[in-house]
Parts: structure tokens; C-alpha cells; sequence
């Protein structure tokens, strides 16, 4: 460890400077010191604040753990670029992008009473979050762990498993995949081509159709409930022995099971 570096650990041990002025001063030494970003066909560093993307990726995949992070449509970009702590490379057709709120690669507790908190090392206060620009038209897949996480105005399919965190999107018009673990997940948008499925295990699922929306939709709940209720305002409540509700001239089709959980489908 250099001598400047080691002067800022000890400056933020010891109170001198906050974690995220210690962060910042960290960043700006290693960009002194590096290289230009690489492309994302080679894995960035930790704590890059942008990198581009491999030409050759055709969906995007971010993984989200204990920070916040947030997807939004940009067709200016081929495949998408990321804005925030984060890892990416390339696996197959898919660039995957890794959030990564928490510095790794100093491992040591500091602190001043009453301005942190610190478990297990983590500290929450310390978080930083993660914006991705993406392709509209591109799949994203998500993976949500005890975190929130954001998508906006991507098109394409998307695919999100959320684990004790809650997940938006907004504006989806590709078929939806959606697994929710002791999560929440509300999303709004058009359904009206392809397979879409929705699973929700003691958490809650709430997703809003419009009116363009052409689904069939079949529903089951098991220990839990599945509320549909179309624009007339007409609801029907699906339990063990399954429930099928036609909106529209019904293109698509949309699989829902609740287990021990919450699921509402409104169309409007």
C-alpha cells in the first residue's frame, strides 16, 4: 500500500475526513495512477464510475446487493453503460454488470459515534448507488438481494428475481418473468405478446396493464391470494383450484401462482 493511500485510511479511521470524502480521495488516486477505462470486454476495476460496453453483448444482466440501483432506457446506447461501483465482463452474448455499494478492498472498522453503522463490517450509511443506461429494445435480466431496484422504459423482455428487496419497472411492454421472495415488486406497463410468468413466495406482486394490454391470464394461489380486476372494475379471486381471465383478444399469455403471498393484476 502506497504512502498517500495509507494516509487517507488513516484519515478516515480516525475521523479526520467522512467514508465517502475517504472514497472519493481513492478514486481520484487510482485514476491518477491507472490507465484509461477498458472496455467491458475486460473486467473494470472496482469503484469505475462508467464503462462502456462489448459491441457483441445482446441482453444486459445486473446483479444488486444491499445498495440501490436503477435501469433506464437509452437508445442512444448499443448495449448499455453503467454509472456507479460497480464490476462488468462479458459471459457469452450477455454483459453483466455487478453493483458493488461497499468498498472491498480495505477491510477495517472506523468510526464516529453516532454517524455510521456498521455490521459485519458493512456500512450502510457508506452505500453508493448504481445507474445503468441501457438499449431499450435488449432483454435485462435482474437480480435483486435486500435492495431496491429501478427500471424504467426498457422494452425488450425482462426477466427479475427479487430476494427481501422491492423492485419497480415501469413501462414494460416485453413479456415480464418475475420472481418475488419475501420481496415487493409493482410494475406498469403492456402485455401483449409472448410468455410471461409470475411468482411470488411470501412477498407481494402488484402489476398494473394497460389498456392496449392482450393476455389470457391464468391464475392459482396456495396459501395466498391472486386478486384480478379488469377495467370494468370486476374482480376475481383465484385460490387452490385456479382462476382464467381474458383481457383483451388475449395474444399473450401470463402465468401467476402466489405461494404465501400477495399478487394483484389491474387493467387500466
Amino acid at each position: 500500500m502506497d504512502e498517500k493511500k495509507r494516509e487517507i485510511l488513516n484519515q478516515v479511521r480516525t475521523g479526520t475526513i467522512t467514508a465517502e470524502e475517504g472514497a472519493a480521495r481513492l478514486d481520484a488516486l487510482a485514476a491518477q495512477a491507472e490507465p484509461p477505462a477498458a472496455t467491458a470486454t475486460t473486467a473494470p476495476r472496482l469503484g469505475d464510475t462508467s464503462a462502456p460496453t462489448a459491441p457483441a453483448a445482446r441482453s444486459v444482466k445486473v446483479l444488486s446487493q444491499f445498495g440501490s440501483a436503477e435501469v433506464v432506457a437509452d437508445p442512444t446506447v448499443a448495449t448499455a453503460v453503467a454509472e456507479g461501483p460497480h464490476r462488468a465482463r462479458v459471459d457469452g452474448g450477455t454483459l453483466v454488470i455487478e453493483h458493488v455499494p461497499f468498498q472491498e478492498e480495505d477491510t477495517f472498522t472506523f468510526g464516529v459515534a453516532g454517524r455510521r453503522i456498521e455490521i459485519n463490517g458493512f456500512d450502510f450509511k457508506g452505500r453508493r448507488s448504481l445507474k445503468v443506461r441501457m438499449n431499450p429494445d435488449l432483454p435485462l435480466n435482474a437480480s435483486v438481494q435486500a435492495g431496491s431496484f429501478r427500471v424504467d422504459g426498457v422494452h425488450g423482455p425482462i426477466t427479475a428475481e427479487v430476494q427481501a428487496g422491492s423492485c419497480i419497472v415501469n413501462d414494460f411492454r416485453g413479456p415480464l418473468n418475475v420472481v418475488a421472495q419475501a420481496g415487493s415488486v409493482t410494475a406498469s406497463g403492456c402485455i401483449d405478446s409472448g410468455t410471461s410468468k409470475v411468482r411470488c413466495e411470501m412477498g407481494s406482486i402488484r402489476l398494473n396493464l394497460n389498456k392496449q394490454s392482450s393476455v389470457k391470464i391464468t391464475a392459482r394461489a396456495t396459501m395466498g391470494k391472486v386478486a384480478i380486476e379488469d377495467e370494468s372494475g370486476e374482480r376475481a379471486i383465484a385460490g387452490p383450484g385456479g382462476k382464467a381471465v381474458t383481457i383483451g383478444s388475449g395474444a399473450a399469455t401470463l402465468d401467476i401462482e402466489g405461494m404465501m403471498g400477495h399478487v394483484r393484476i389491474s387493467v387500466g
